[in-house]
């Protein structure tokens, strides 16, 4: 099995796991297309109400009443709810520094992040948590980085195999050879290629375990210890609902991580949920809204009857923390992005294929001729951006004046 893309947020994630793993291979099939925009239009919809269920369900055991959320698309939006929430709450001397050197130098604070999140309030409008969405592109690097740890021990055995070689022919065994900066260099670039001809004929094989992404789906509910007890306890006895992993994370961000697998309902009940849905949004995505409406019921019987998500219990001390303090979600992105164990050629090409194959999910067209990026190639950072473009539009548009149509100019 080929290194691909495991999402263990979707429901169609097996079938999502095959598709990536033959792109990365450059193998694209016909109705590549069509699938990645089904799975990318109906996966929400057919989630989103279970994961609001457990929210709300969660909630009200610390206290009941109504609930709301409402959807913000900006990391500011989240993180002035959060500066309301930590000072009605009575703010501790450290939180009022965090919040103080914030209010003070905003532009420190990554401001304008993009995000897909809904605030959790309640009616009085105090902050109960959040639910977040990982975007395309946060997708694409994580999953980059899952198969560039896998690559890392196969890039490094090939390029040790290739020192073993030349260490042979010199007669010395490898570990008191001395290879110059230049040979090393060429040693793993060889190895770059022989990795990357194993993954293009298939011959490199991985688990999808290791390459799963349990957080595409995230959910933070925030509390006072006993509160956060009790919400345990409720996750224990809910049914269709099984906390399958637990991790307490202490020290600098303290807070309890559950990966939690849903049940979906019954496919009555989902599809009474879709009863009156304008279907037009597909005619943006290269469907027609016809298409998807008659696939719809296809899609639900052969999809996998659960899904996972990230659930962290914390309170509004250790919240302001994450994201104002020792441990902000951003810098902690930078950092594991720096803490990379390999980041060359092919694992920047497979960042760029999941982008291109994503950002097709979401285009106007379904069409797929063929791969612009290959695993084995290079390509400037320029290259992606022209093919992803390029989904949305017949022509180049970085130019604001339009260009003559003729390819030469008379002067």
């Amino acid at each position: 099995m080929m290194p691909g893309m495991y999402l263990s947020g979707l429901i169609h994630r097996d079938r999502l796991f095959d598709l990536a793993s033959r792109w990365l291979a450059d193998r694209t099939q016909r109705d590549d297309g069509r699938i990645l925009t089904e799975i990318f239009a109906f996966e929400r919809a057919i989630t989103s109400p279970v994961v609001r269920s457990l929210v709300g369900d969660l909630a009200r055991t610390m206290r009941p009443g109504e609930l709301r959320l409402t959807r913000v698309s900006s990391k500011d939006d989240v993180r002035r709810a959060i500066v309301a929430a930590a000072r009605s709450a009575g703010p501790s001397p450290r939180v009022e520094q965090l919040l103080a050197r914030y209010g003070a130098f905003p532009e420190e604070f990554f401001p304008r992040t993009p995000v897909h999140m809904s605030l959790v309030t309640r009616s009085d409008g105090s902050l109960v948590g959040m639910v977040r969405r990982k975007r395309i592109r946060r997708i694409a690097d994580k999953v980059s980085r899952r198969v560039a740890d896998q690559l890392a021990d196969e890039i490094d055995a090939a390029a040790r195999s290739l020192a073993a070689a030349r260490a042979g022919t010199a007669g010395l065994p490898l570990d008191v050879m001395i290879s110059s900066r230049q040979q090393m260099d060429e040693d793993f670039a060889a190895a770059e290629r022989i990795v990357a001809d194993r993954i293009r004929t298939g011959e490199l094989a991985f688990d999808p375990d290791r390459v799963r992404v349990d957080d595409v789906i995230g959910v933070k509910i925030l509390g006072t210890a006993d509160e956060l007890a009790r919400i345990e306890a409720a996750l224990d006895g809910r049914d269709g609902t099984f906390a399958c992993e637990s991790e307490v994370h202490e020290g600098s961000y303290a807070g309890t991580h559950y990966l939690v697998d849903l049940e979906l309902p019954p496919l009555e009940r989902i599809l009474a949920g879709f009863n009156g849905v304008d279907w037009r949004f597909a005619e943006g995505r290269g469907l027609s809204s016809f298409h998807l409406e008659e696939s719809l019921i296809d899609y639900l019987e052969s999809a996998s009857p659960t899904f996972r998500l990230e659930l962290i219990l914390t309170n509004i001390e250790d919240l302001v923390e994450s994201e104002f303090g020792r441990c902000i979600h951003e810098v902690r992105i930078l950092d594991q992005r720096d803490r990379a164990a390999y980041s060359g050629r092919i694992a920047q090409n497979a960042s760029s294929i999941i982008e291109y194959m994503l950002q097709l999910a979401i285009s106007p067209t379904v069409r797929v001729d063929s791969l612009p990026i290959k695993i084995w190639g290079r390509y400037l950072r320029d290259t992606v951006a022209e093919a992803v473009a390029r989904l949305k539009h017949d022509t180049n548009v970085e130019w604001l004046v339009p260009t003559d149509p003729s390819s030469v100019i008379r002067l």
